[in-house]
């Protein structure tokens, strides 16, 4: 049992994915509190529009908000098995985006007003529960939405990978997709912050697709493995 487990670790989690993708985890800690500090004082921007107003509060989408955080630690691991050339280009899109947000969190901080939470059931006691953990009345760091980015960038990950199967692909584009809804329907961001965090994955994944642009990311963790 015990080397069937370590066959699987190395099969899907090879050694030098770990350094990288526990940088990216701690990297998101620093850059989302630590903004969050650092502008706390200041004034927060409210980019809610029109057409966020007509959206309707579903809580039942809460359950698909936070099944994307299993849904990403399992996308950015299988993002190893496209090779480590391909596994640092995609290391070197999250760490451009990561640091992107960073700065514009800090040069316009953002906010929005939640709705009043009135029912009882599970999703809504949930929705309560994580409105109350991610800032209560005054959320913070919004635009972009790094639960639209890393969740758009999660399907990217495993698209046309040879490794993955083909099932997986789509689920994974319709999981994000529906991430990126749940987002919008809990009131937790909107739609300027979703478009925002997709055209990013965009255009860094773009950026990185070809050429050697992501050599120096490469250099950096494989020096240190």
């Amino acid at each position: 049992m015990k080397k069937k487990f370590e066959d699987f670790i190395k099969k899907y989690l090879p050694g030098w994915a770990i350094l990288p993708l526990l940088t990216i985890v701690v990297l998101n800690c620093l850059i989302y509190w630590g903004s969050d500090q650092l502008t706390s004082a200041r004034y927060h921007y409210d980019f809610t529009g029109t057409l966020d107003r007509m959206v309707p509060l579903v809580p039942a989408f809460i359950w698909i908000y936070i099944l994307a955080f299993p849904f990403w630690a399992v996308n950015y691991i299988l993002a190893a098995q496209r090779g480590k050339d391909q596994f640092y280009r995609f290391v070197a899109t999250d760490l451009t985006i990561h640091l992107t947000c960073f700065v514009i969190f800090l040069i316009l901080p953002t906010t929005n007003v939640r709705p009043e939470i009135i029912g009882n059931s599970w999703s809504e006691q949930m929705l309560q529960f994580v409105y109350a953990m991610d800032g209560g009345n005054s959320p913070s760091n919004l635009f972009p939405s790094i639960h639209c980015y890393v969740s758009w960038l999660s399907w990217r990950s495993v698209h046309k990978s040879e490794k993955i199967p083909e099932w997986y692909q789509h689920f994974s584009l319709i999981f994000a997709i529906l991430i990126i809804i749940s987002t919008q329907v809990l009131k937790q961001h909107y739609l300027v912050d979703a478009v925002a965090g997709v055209v990013l994955v965009e255009l860094a994944w773009n950026f990185y697709k070809k050429g050697n642009r992501h050599q120096i990311v490469k250099k950096i963790f494989r020096e240190k493995i």
